[in-house]
């Protein structure tokens, strides 16, 4: 676990010191490289969260999503039951801050999406390895939910956040696909 904190530690300077416009222009490949992949183009219903300040912004994917006319949901954290619940949205007006500062759905049930509904899951997280492993924020939302699902499940992310192997645990489940700048495998 402490080896976890290091590198979630070593991601958020890495955030912190690689300017914006070395950012902004390696997100731009790696979301031509998610837009141009069988996964998403084959993808009606994603669902994805609203990105932090420590992981790809995932603004454009949620916007290329509806450009597309694809249903895109996101979720809604119940810090109580330590879940999440998806909402179908369709502006980032149906939004507000809320929990962990997390952009999240205004619920509403009419928009609720089940997740047996989805076609591809955009999973976040602050790093990954070559076996598709993920560390993520440390809540367990994720790992959770994805016991539950049966969708692919792809992560977008930097090449600083890319490692050759992170600690896990037994109950860590690896992503089907990782999108880099390198192409998505």
């Amino acid at each position: 676990m402490h080896q976890k904190k290091e590198i979630r530690r070593h991601i958020r300077n890495q955030f912190q010191h690689t300017m914006p416009e070395k950012r902004y222009k390696e997100a731009d490949v790696v979301y031509q490289h998610l837009f141009q992949s069988s996964v998403w183009k084959e993808a009606a219903t994603i669902a994805v969260t609203m990105s932090t300040r420590n992981e790809i912004d995932t603004e454009p994917v949620i916007k290329q999503a509806w450009k597309e006319r694809k249903r895109t949901a996101v979720p809604k954290t119940n810090p109580l039951h330590e879940t999440m619940t998806f909402y179908h949205i369709t502006s980032f007006k149906e939004t507000k801050q809320d929990f962990a500062g997390i952009w999240e759905p205004e619920p509403d049930l009419e928009a609720y999406v089940s997740s047996s509904d989805f076609d591809l899951i955009i999973v976040p997280g602050m790093a990954f390895d070559k076996e598709k492993y993920r560390i993520g924020f440390g809540g367990g939302y994720y790992d959770r939910f994805l016991q539950t699902v049966d969708a692919p499940t792809c992560a977008i992310l930097y090449s600083f956040q890319f490692f050759e192997r992170i600690p896990r645990e037994d109950h860590d489940i690896p992503i089907d696909f990782l999108c880099v700048s390198d192409g998505i495998f």
